[in-house]
């Protein structure tokens, strides 16, 4: 098995990640997802070769410190665990995809920010109050997926971002800024599930949107702005009170 190149034991019920994975030396890409591990080996930093890392649902409570030997991993999914402090060995990683989602944080410390190649972050279904201050240095962020029911605020930083172009914010949030509308490289938002009252005037701005959904939320009225969202191939308006079908989503058409 030295010449492994990828290996995937999901749902086999292990409960124990064994040692000797970790000395497959052309190992990149593994993945254990669907089992039964608390706990991942100090050995781990053997892998010197893997790019790809999947820990889904199992009983992790913390990552190692020895991950931040993995120079060439790309991704790493760890979502659906129990994990209550994301390490900040994070940040020493050269991830583009990170998924920590349905986890136990309650905080994320700015040192994820330092993950500045990251184009896909994922930590929705979390117990987050806020978001990092830094958020904005993640340049190259093109996915960002944060939903609970304590986070009601986006952040003064979000709006910062200069290269999103997906979003998914739900929560308790009451209002969107409306700098969001720097963000033009959005394609797809997802709102959902919010304390939204008024639609977001800053989404009329953002002409590439094409999925859009705002269910869930108190807005009674759509503005007439909408329209100018030329692209907009789909809207979700479900469990609202609408006060009335609004003619300006008529002339949603290209």
């Amino acid at each position: 098995m030295k010449n492994l190149k990828v290996l995937n034991i999901d749902s086999t019920q292990i409960s124990i990640f064994s040692r000797v994975l970790c000395y497959l030396p052309h190992l990149v890409k593994l993945s254990i997802c669907e089992n039964l591990i608390q706990s991942l080996p100090k050995d781990i930093k053997e892998l010197k070769k893997l790019q790809d890392f999947s820990s889904s649902n199992n009983k992790l409570i913390f990552l190692p410190v020895q991950l931040s030997q993995l120079t060439k991993l790309k991704v790493l999914r760890a979502d659906d665990n129990k994990l209550e402090v994301l390490s900040d060995t994070v940040e020493y990683l050269n991830l583009k995809f990170l998924n920590v989602a349905k986890n136990l944080f309650k905080s994320i410390t700015d040192n994820l920010c330092n993950c500045t190649m990251l184009k896909h972050l994922i930590i929705h279904s979390n117990q987050l109050a806020e978001l990092p201050a830094k958020i904005h240095r993640l340049k190259h962020l093109k996915e960002f997926s944060v939903s609970r029911k304590q986070l009601d605020s986006l952040g003064e930083q979000i709006p910062h971002l200069k290269d999103p172009s997906k979003i998914e914010f739900s929560g308790r949030i009451r209002y969107i800024p409306v700098e969001l509308k720097n963000c033009i490289r959005i394609t797809k938002a997802d709102l959902s599930n919010n304390k939204l009252s008024q639609f977001p005037n800053a989404l009329c701005a953002l002409f590439d949107l094409k999925p859009l959904n705002l269910s869930g939320n108190s807005i009674s009225e759509i503005i007439p702005g909408i329209s100018d969202i030329k692209d907009l191939e789909q809207l979700e308006l479900k469990k609202k009170k609408l006060s009335s079908f609004s003619a300006c989503l008529c002339s949603l058409s290209k």
